[in-house]
């Protein structure tokens, strides 16, 4: 399994920090959360039988202290076991933390490339995809950058349940990773990262669905890209691709991270602004 690394990384300042002693109600919390990785402010009310949201904050803010667990976003904790060792970092995976930044949420983009085994870079951020605007971006959590890419709900599709660490989470499946880096390049490195994943990955791909979230997107300049890529790399059906969607007129350029040169292809409507290597 393709993953990004980077998970059990220390954070930083987190190195020197030791564990200390519980009460009895820090103890008998804990001790109910064996098991669980995360939990929110709720929960622990409703465990501690707290009436006031103040001396609940409180409660966590002294557990955050003495390095027992440690907060992924507002109102949600990671609880640190035994077994993080110094680094005192809760032992979940970036895509399991990533789940609980945004909901719905799906591993997306480079991440999604990288995990299905599409692309040999490590992107240094973790690629989320939600279906609203979002307010507040987390940028670090634990150690890890997340970038959070808002789409409109007619866009957020083809995702498919995976798992890591017997824990679940949720990432685009093959067909929709490939039609996203063709709709946003900029979140994969480029329409190059595109095309050196196409050849690889094709046997392994459903032609007919990546044809139809071609269309779904709702970009043309998405199925420009495909059409031209597939052509140039003598991959697929090309004419079924034609019939299967319709090209918007002028030119879209092939790879829009890049500066607008190069030659005009009217057959798929594009500026090819950067070479493809076959």
């Amino acid at each position: 399994m393709h993953a990004v690394t980077g998970h059990n990384e220390p954070v930083k300042g987190a190195q020197n920090i030791t564990r200390g002693p519980l009460g009895k109600s820090e103890s008998r919390f804990l001790a109910k959360m064996s098991g669980k990785t995360t939990f929110t402010t709720g929960e622990t009310q409703d465990i501690l039988k707290y009436k006031g949201e103040d001396s609940t904050q409180k409660f966590l803010e002294r557990l955050q202290r003495k390095g027992w667990i440690r907060r992924i976003r507002r109102g949600r904790f990671a609880v640190i076991p035994l077994s993080s060792g110094e680094s005192r970092t809760p032992q979940l995976h970036e895509f399991i933390v990533a789940m609980e930044l945004v909901s719905p949420a799906a591993i997306a983009y480079w991440s999604a490339l990288n995990h299905h085994g599409m692309t040999e870079q490590l992107p240094r951020t973790v690629f989320v995809a939600t279906d609203h605007p979002v307010r507040r971006h987390p940028g670090e959590v634990l150690g890890t950058n997340y970038r959070i890419v808002a789409l409109r709900p007619v866009k957020f599709f083809g995702v498919v349940k995976d798992w890591i660490d017997e824990m679940p989470f949720m990432v685009t499946d093959r067909e929709k990773t490939i039609v996203d880096g063709l709709d946003l390049p900029q979140y994969v490195g480029g329409v190059d990262e595109i095309a050196k994943a196409l050849p690889a990955i094709w046997k392994q791909l459903d032609e007919t669905k990546l044809r139809k979230y071609a269309v779904k997107i709702g970009n043309s300049a998405v199925a420009k890209r495909l059409g031209f890529l597939m052509e140039a790399l003598g991959l697929g059906d090309i004419e079924k691709l034609r019939k299967a969607v319709a090209l918007a007129p002028g030119f879209s350029p092939l790879d829009p991270t890049l500066p607008r040169k190069g030659k005009f292809n009217r057959r798929w409507g594009l500026l090819i602004n950067t070479e493809i290597k076959t």
